[in-house]
């Protein structure tokens, strides 16, 4: 007797040898994880755990972070650079830091410091009021007076060669000297206000608002010619006031402004509300090289700058790149043009723009601005921007704070439900990984590496560098649906997973089958002290619709590939 033979069920195999980071989108593919913990692209095509972190310093209230000549912090009211206090002193708020050639600039508070001399800091504004007498002078441009002369609305009787005569007669006075012919008009003629302590912190060149003067003439915005500690010269000119004892007001002020950034040697910034009592809609730039000036209009192309927009909304962010600076809204952009010869201009675009209240999501890596918009996050690299997060499916983020690298995109993001993940986007493979849970304040390169600055007070380096190194962190990932994209009821007969772990760390793998959302451990390995090539992971599930896969281990890991074998189910239901 025989018995009949049997055919051996038809299997398939199917291997996976790039994992392609972080997919939430249903039917994602092969390789790519719906979930995942404390893993990033560095090890790509396998999939790798995140360097180990350590802890540079501890923080007690962290407020702003940056890197220039070192890494400067600030904790509290206090401005730190590597560890080390300055004379700083700031509002206990949180801070925006530009630089800007050797100088380091902190708002709101409008404060600089010099990164060359940290004890040269000081307040970008000055404001001086006199106290006990005034007096007004007529001179010339180096601040030597004029000397005596005659005002009135008609010129003087038989005068000598080089008389002077104020002119009256129009509303705006005249100053004229003699020739011997003709009176002359002198083209450079200023008043000179001298009082205790008037001048102190002003110099040439600034754009100042004088207040106070019992003449006119003098009081509205200037551009002084000269200035000493006693006394500054404004081009302007006194009809008849010599003195007073009530009090004159000098003022280099800087316009209020919701974001700064640098660009070109200038200070770029725009504002958008209500400003004494005035609605504002507007974009300024300092004067060139000079961050305390504002309001130098001398005709010049080294002038400052401010122009008034027409785009509805307030502004949302800001960004220096491509040569230019970028000011976004929720629905444009305002894109500038820098002109060496002081022509800037300024373009509309309608776009996707940064989210309201996701302000410091906005950062620069490989010279494209990414940022967090309504719909997901966006890349700007001078064209439109362009969303590059479909990958994080439907969830939607409300804000964070972003920094950027070579080759990533940092983003520790906010949900509505106030719940943060940092994701870091790695621009040239275009993947995204998901870390944990940390929210940051900050983000900053410091010795190529990136640092960031957590709400918790803690420094972190994430290359595990400098500092005091974690003990160890857990990380896992999660497959998608496997087993519902397959056609003909094929069902995952075993699968095969080759990865190396550290010596000590361990990896455990679980299933979860027909959507039952229980977990059951199916396997794992433990990494070994000289073990050089590696351990195979062999998973063998029960007969199932379809399973979900999950990875969860302790210590530093990686996993170079995965190969499935099918096997064809019966036609039935």
């Amino acid at each position: 007797m025989y018995f009949p033979k049997l055919k051996a069920a038809a299997q398939q195999r199917a291997g996976v040898e790039q994992f392609g980071g972080l997919d939430r989108r249903p039917g994602s593919g092969a390789g790519s994880l719906e979930q995942m913990e404390n893993l990033w692209s560095s090890g790509y095509p396998a999939l790798e755990t995140r360097p180990l972190r350590r802890t540079v310093t501890q923080l007690e209230k962290p407020n702003g972070m940056a890197e220039k000549d070192g890494l400067f912090w600030v904790d509290g009211t206090a401005l730190y650079v590597n560890g080390a206090k300055t004379g700083l002193v700031l509002t206990d708020s949180r801070k925006q830091l530009v630089s800007m050639g050797a100088y380091l600039l902190i708002f709101p508070d409008k404060k600089y410091i010099n990164t060359q001399d940290l004890t040269d800091f000081g307040s970008m504004e000055n404001v001086r009021t006199t106290t006990g007498e005034v007096t007004f002078t007529l001179c010339d441009g180096t601040g030597e007076s004029l000397g005596s002369y005659a005002a009135g609305t008609e010129a003087p009787q038989e005068p000598r060669t080089g008389d002077l005569w104020l002119d009256t007669e129009r509303s705006e006075s005249v100053m004229r000297r003699y020739d011997g012919s003709t009176w002359t008009a002198l083209t450079e003629v200023y008043t000179k206000i001298t009082a205790v302590g008037v001048g102190l912190g002003f110099r040439a060149g600034d754009g100042v608002t004088v207040a106070g003067c019992g003449a006119a003439e003098l009081n509205g915005l200037h551009v002084l010619q000269a200035a000493e500690d006693d006394w500054v010269l404004v081009p302007a000119l006194c009809r008849t006031l010599d003195s007073q004892t009530a009090a004159v007001t000098v003022m280099r002020l800087m316009p209020e402004m919701d974001f700064v950034v640098e660009q070109g040697n200038r200070l770029w910034g725009c504002k958008y509300g209500i400003v004494d009592g005035q609605a504002v809609n507007e974009i300024y730039a300092c004067a060139l090289g000079d961050f305390r000036n504002w309001n130098s209009f001398a005709g010049l192309s080294t002038d400052s700058y401010a122009a008034a927009r027409g785009s509805d909304g307030p502004f949302t962010g800001a960004a220096a790149c491509m040569g230019g600076v970028v000011f976004f809204k929720e629905s444009c952009m305002e894109r500038i043009y820098p002109a060496a010869g002081g022509g800037h201009q300024i373009v509309t675009v309608p776009c996707s723009g940064v989210r309201k209240g996701a302000e410091r999501t906005v950062a620069v890596a490989d010279g494209v601005v990414y940022y967090l918009g309504n719909d997901g996050v966006y890349a700007f690299d001078g064209s439109m921007p362009v969303c590059v997060s479909r990958a994080l499916g439907d969830k939607r983020y409300t804000g964070g704070v972003a920094g950027g690298e070579s080759g990533r995109y940092w983003l520790s993001a906010v949900d509505a439900a106030g719940e943060t993940e940092l994701l870091v986007y790695d621009t040239q493979k275009r993947l995204w990984h998901r870390q944990d849970n940390t929210a940051a304040v900050a983000f900053a390169r410091w010795n190529g590496e990136m640092t960031v600055l957590c709400s918790d007070g803690r420094l972190l380096d994430t290359s595990g560098t400098l500092g005091t190194a974690e003990t160890g962190f857990s990380w896992s990932a999660e497959s998608g649906d496997l087993g519902l994209y397959t056609p003909e009821h094929k069902y995952l007969s075993r699968l095969e997973l080759r990865l190396k772990a550290a010596a000590g760390s361990t990896v455990k793998a679980y299933v979860c089958y027909d959507g039952d959302n229980v977990w059951e451990q199916v396997g794992g390995v433990s990494g070994e002290a000289g073990q050089t090539r590696g351990a195979v992971l062999q998973v063998r599930p029960r007969r199932c619709g379809h399973l979900r896969l999950k990875l969860a281990g302790d210590g530093p890991c990686r996993v170079y590939s995965a190969a499935a074998v099918y096997e064809k189910g019966s036609d039935g239901p």
